[in-house]
């Protein structure tokens, strides 16, 4: 077997391979690009390009003798066009070597295509996926379509049934039906579109209702005999009808499953039948290999593919420098007639992730913006759906036509915090239809002047706890500075005899844990009373008192959390990567943040929010914040009080040996908590 060495392996030559090759090759790495079919990957060959393209035919030429056998001529004339400019020639010119054939995995660096074996630095798998199957009694494989045959046609049959109402078989169900066919779609949902904003479902099974398109929904298939298709209607397991559609071909677009590469156990692959599995920077379970496109994506778009390819190559050339942010807004397009845009979160999900109050949901018309009137479109509709008072963008959607242009403004706002507030004072060129973006924000700005005043109402009870908690520091300050002037004090003596009290007196520590208790309350910083504990009652006794305190104001913030859960995202902060971990398995999850000094209280709230099993998280807190105390605790008993007293602060009071323990605790902490990452992971 011959031995060739490269940089990167890419497995795919699709928009994600493609994306990845061309940008390592950019930056000097020696690149091999396989590809086990045909060069453009699913997009260019059977998706993307040639649906798009049977669209266009569809929309322009309409049901005549000629559309009929001349959409799949033209449908393949445009692939042919852009797989000239995608050949195995055009990479190898670029510096990618390219071979042709099936990859596999024979070691954890290295693949083998046919006799020849490729050792590699960094592998990326790019594979793609292909449609997922129906086994239906009775239907004979030569009436099946698909995305990868359908396009082979040689003329548009008489009479489709598409089983399946997603984006392709709404696309291709209209351009069908637009072409002459007589067109059923059939959906085991109980609403056709469903993915799709409650205002905008309606308006689009309206379209393709007035074209002459039949739709079922709750339908599910059974058999086929004699060219018939057999369905049940189902309510719930309860089959409530039954009824017969006839077929000349039948498209199934139930979905899609990954291509898996060959060898993957071999080379420490993780994957099951959703794909491979990757972390959050699309590395796989072997370092060395990540991860791209619908092989391992949830999202299966070819953008997504493409953006994801582009940020793997920046992370590898960075040396992980540069992570892979994967918030990233995702817009998604449905290129019927009109066309369907959406991106961000869909209304249901906003009120799931905040209260009601804290919504406004927009829906402009487009009979109110004056380009659609003159070209006579006026039957979309935008939907926006922004937080009150800020006017952040969560989620657009858009029915009408240049939706997919009109799309990409929201994505950017998302992406980077713009509001409404902003997009309105934006000059858009008249007339076009991007002004229907200027109507939604004066939409929101009218509406939301007139309920300003409920709006601030409900945003100050949503911040009593941490208003209430600021007048109490307030009060407690205004407090101490008038008893030391008062009593002509300077702050040094002030912090003296608080001192004393608490370190020379029965209630000292009864004051000081009742405080640390309340402290999530309060808003104290824990890492500063810690440090306090060592200054008051010396590393052993500070140490004690401060993790049966953190125990018990772990256990306050835990109720908090509870309390004002539906009110707090940690979804969208640091502890987001955290959050599946802490439901299914508290207490390592918890036993590890402690371990690893991650914010304190918002563990604690975290686990509230999440409704945790209590025991198992105290449990870990308890075991948990014994080495971190113990660091803190460590800093404030290097400090000599008495040293303090005569001369101030300065370094020289500070006491070297505690120190040194405070570094040692740390340090022995964070082994700690590696070798628990490595027993789960083992485990």
């Amino acid at each position: 077997m011959q031995l060739k060495q490269y940089d990167v392996v890419i497995i795919g030559a699709g928009s994600g391979g493609l994306t990845a090759a061309v940008g390592f090759s950019k930056v000097d790495r020696r690149v091999l690009l396989i590809e086990k079919e045909h060069m453009g990957g699913e997009c260019t060959n059977t998706g993307c390009i040639p649906s798009k393209a049977l669209l266009h035919y569809a929309k322009t030429h309409g049901a005549t003798s000629e559309s009929k056998t001349g959409a799949f001529d033209y449908v393949r004339t445009v692939v042919t066009d852009i797989l000239a400019k995608e050949t195995p020639a055009v990479f190898e010119q670029m510096g990618i070597d390219v071979v042709l054939g099936e990859a596999e995995f024979i070691s954890e660096c290295s693949v083998k295509v046919e006799d020849t074996e490729y050792q590699y630095k960094t592998a990326v798998i790019a594979t793609g996926s292909h449609p997922r199957l129906l086994h239906v009694p009775g239907l004979a494989e030569s009436d099946v379509l698909t995305n990868q045959n359908l396009f082979q046609l040689k003329e548009v049959p008489d009479h489709t049934l598409i089983i399946g109402s997603g984006p392709i078989g709404m696309e291709m169900g209209q351009a069908l039906a637009m072409l002459g066919s007589q067109v059923t779609i059939a959906t085991i949902d109980n609403e056709f579109a469903r993915l799709e904003d409650k205002t905008i479902r309606p308006i689009i099974r309206q379209q393709f209702e007035e074209l002459g398109v039949r739709i079922e929904t709750n339908a599910f298939i059974e058999k086929v005999e004699n060219d018939t298709a057999v369905f049940n209607r189902k309510d719930g397991d309860t089959v409530t009808d039954t009824f017969s559609i006839p077929f000349d071909k039948v498209l199934v677009a139930v979905g899609r499953m990954p291509n898996l590469p060959q060898g993957l156990d071999v080379a420490g692959i993780a994957f099951n039948e959703h794909g491979v599995a990757v972390d959050t920077q699309h590395r796989t379970s072997n370092r060395y290999v990540y991860a791209v496109g619908d092989v391992a994506a949830r999202l299966k778009f070819t953008h997504v593919a493409d953006d994801t390819a582009r940020q793997v190559v920046t992370r590898v050339i960075s040396k992980g420098l540069l992570r892979i942010n994967n918030k990233k807004a995702v817009p998604k397009v449905t290129y019927t007639e009109p066309e369907i845009a959406q991106v961000g979160l869909s209304w249901p999900e906003a009120q799931a992730k905040y209260k009601s109050e804290q919504l406004m949901r927009i829906e402009v018309p487009f009979s109110e913006n004056d380009r659609a009137k003159t070209d006579g479109t006026t039957g979309g509709t935008l939907v926006v759906i922004a937080r009150r008072l800020n006017g952040a963008v969560l989620g657009a959607h858009i029915i009408g036509p240049r939706a997919g242009e009109l799309i990409t403004p929201f994505t950017l706002a998302i992406d980077n915090k713009l509001s409404l507030w902003k997009l309105r004072r934006t000059i858009y060129a008249y007339p076009t239809y991007s002004l229907i973006i200027k109507k939604a924000g004066d939409q929101f700005f009218t509406t939301q002047i007139a309920s300003l005043k409920s709006d601030l109402l409900n945003l100050l009870k949503r911040n009593a706890p941490k208003l209430v908690a600021g007048l109490l520091w307030i009060g407690l300050l205004v407090t101490l500075s008038r008893y030391q002037s008062s009593h002509d004090m300077n702050t040094t003596e002030t912090a003296l005899m608080i001192f004393d009290f608490v370190s020379m007196t029965v209630w000292g520590p009864l004051v000081y844990i009742l405080f640390y208790t309340i402290r999530p309350i309060t808003f104290f910083p824990a890492t500063a009373l810690t440090i306090l504990a060592g200054i008051f009652f010396g590393f052993l006794w500070g140490t004690v008192l401060t993790v049966i305190a953190a125990t018990l104001s772990a256990s306050v913030a835990y109720a908090v959390g509870r309390f004002f859960g539906s009110g707090l995202r940690l979804e969208d902060t640091v502890l987001g990567n955290w959050i599946e971990s802490l439901r299914s398995n508290t207490f390592e999850a918890v036993l590890t943040t402690r371990l690893i000094f991650l914010p304190f209280d918002l563990i604690s709230y975290a686990a509230g929010i999440l409704q945790t099993k209590f025991i198992p998280f105290v449990t870990a807190t308890f075991l948990g914040i014994m080495l971190g105390t113990a660091t803190f605790v460590s800093i404030g008993a290097s400090l000599d009080i008495e040293e303090f007293k005569m001369e101030g602060f300065s370094f020289s009071i500070l006491e070297p040996q505690f120190l040194a323990l405070s570094a040692l605790i740390f340090v022995t902490s964070f082994g700690l908590s590696k070798l628990l990452k490595r027993w789960q992971a083992e485990a």
